[in-house]
């Protein structure tokens, strides 16, 4: 029997973010600080939806 698999796409960090991204952590923060990279928030644990990074950068792609 295989086990069940979730509906959910795991969430990224801001580390796993920047990576992608190849910028700092600092950048980062200004994106989200500016409303401009959505997160989700629990506390003091901040993570980021794939897809909310893929249209992050889709937008950015015709700048």
């Amino acid at each position: 029997m295989r086990p069940k698999k979730h509906a959910f796409e795991p969430l990224l960090t801001i580390e796993d973010v920047a990576a992608v991204l190849q910028c700092s952590l600092k950048t980062v923060q200004r994106r989200i600080d500016a409303g401009d990279l959505p997160v989700i928030r629990d506390g003091r644990m901040v993570r980021v939806h794939p897809a909310d990074l893929d249209r992050y950068i889709k937008q950015r792609r015709g700048v």
